[in-house]
């Protein structure tokens, strides 16, 4: 039989429905392959192998009476080290929270637990979500495809364990791209989904106003069982090819970024080409307000970060590494009129991305404008440049989702972003899950 930690959750459910797979089975396959790499790639921060295990022959007998739940019965599923999950330390890569243990489920735990997903323990985040890759007393997270390269933040061990094959799939939390951007470099599907649809209860916020949480997998099929699992909408049925699908193209946010790279440039290019291939009406649009929409997100969630942690900030201020005291005290130097006025445009920037999006259904562009950068690049001299293009969709609200378009030269994974309406989350995972099929 194929190594089932190379196969996606769609063919994990098959096998495990058929009786082909047993979920006790391929929960020790990934068990071992965590014992085998992890020591390597940092991405595990915790296990609950025990009541897993435990849990997974309880999934296999009561699929053998017929109690099928669906998609996720019996498949291993990570969670980032900011989400509840009973019995486990929720420790925001925090040294001083290692012993802090949930006493309940986070909501969208206790959902994928009804869904029959087996809880296989907590993955690596950066710290309190804003600190460097290592910061917090806890070791570096390597990228899988390369180990002198990062995996990005802030959902970095979500984003290693799914494309090392450590766990079939993982929830993530985005705020600033913390999805979007660690699925590009590692070369996996990450959604943001749109703001509100996911109940963020247990998650230790950040920004409340931004806070999502989405999940990662292999594929966007993947991602919408588990979405559908975790409260979204119903999978959608898939299309042959993207005919009558239209996709907007913003190309000056960034074909004109002088931090573009020509790999990710020829990458994007040749996923666009494929596009009309598959039938897609492509069409250049303008976002002319696009840098000013990661300035308004700064100037919503900075402030918001600072009110969830300032006081613990001035009370135990060396409970935090300096990356992370830094960023998280950077709101106060936003004052209380720039927060409300920022929090005015929001309104009138979801509008206008309304505006330019009619006729469309989504928006495509790279997510990142570089493959991964070598270990230490947030301190080197790529860090005073965003390499992201997605903050500016935590800002509106919309559903955002990455995917792996191709690879550069060094056999690094590019990601492309594709950009829905607003509550359209499934009509979108329904065209990346096209796309995908045939790049």
């Amino acid at each position: 039989m194929t190594d089932p930690c190379g196969l996606t959750i769609a063919e994990l459910s098959v096998l495990i429905r058929g009786g082909d797979l047993s979920p006790p089975v391929l929960l020790e396959a990934c068990l071992e392959r965590i014992a085998t790499l992890d020591p390597r790639l940092h991405a595990v921060n915790s296990l609950r192998a025990e009541a897993a295990l435990q849990e997974a022959r309880a999934a296999a007998e009561e699929i053998a009476r017929g109690g099928w739940r669906g998609p996720l019965h019996g498949i291993p599923i990570g969670i980032k080290d900011l989400i509840d999950v009973a019995g486990l330390p929720t420790t925001a890569q925090a040294a001083h929270r290692r012993d802090h243990l949930a006493t309940e489920d986070a909501a969208v735990v206790h959902r994928l637990k009804a869904a029959g997903a087996i809880i296989l323990g907590k993955l690596a985040t950066h710290e309190y979500a804003v600190g460097n890759n290592g910061d917090g007393g806890f070791p570096v997270v390597c990228n899988p495809w390369d180990l002198t390269r990062d995996p990005c933040g802030s959902s970095s061990g979500s984003a290693v364990a799914v494309a090392a094959g450590l766990c079939p799939g993982a929830l993530g939390t985005d705020t600033a791209g913390s999805i979007r951007d660690p699925a590009a470099w590692c070369g996996v599907t990450g959604l943001k989904p749109t703001d509100g649809l996911i109940d963020t209860a247990g998650l230790l916020p950040l920004s409340r106003s931004m806070d999502c949480i989405g999940p990662m997998a292999r594929t966007a099929r993947d991602c919408a069982l588990m979405l559908e699992a975790m409260g979204g909408p119903p999978v959608t049925a898939d299309l042959p090819d993207l005919t009558g699908i239209r996709i907007g193209l913003p190309r000056a946010v960034w074909q004109d970024h002088p931090a573009l790279d020509p790999h990710v440039a020829a990458v994007t290019e040749a996923a666009i080409a494929r596009f009309r291939d598959l039938g897609a009406v492509l069409e250049d649009v303008w976002l002319s307000d696009f840098s000013e929409m990661g300035r308004i997100a700064r100037n919503i969630s900075w402030p918001e970060e600072t009110a969830e942690h300032g006081a613990e900030l001035d009370g135990f201020p060396d409970r935090f590494s300096r990356n992370a005291r830094a960023r998280l005290a950077d709101g106060r130097a936003i004052p209380a009129p720039e927060y409300i006025t920022a929090l005015r445009r929001r309104a009138q920037m979801q509008a206008a991305l309304q505006h330019v999006m009619a006729g469309f259904d989504c928006l495509f562009l790279p997510t990142m404008l570089t493959a991964a950068q070598p270990l230490g690049y947030e301190t080197g001299p790529m860090g005073d440049v965003d390499l992201s293009l997605a903050r500016p969709f935590n800002l509106t609200g919309s559903p955002a989702l990455s995917f792996c378009t191709g690879r550069t030269p060094e056999g690094l994974p590019v990601g492309g972003q594709l950009v829905g309406h607003r509550q359209q989350d499934a009509s979108l995972l329904t065209v990346a899950g096209v796309i995908e099929r045939h790049i």
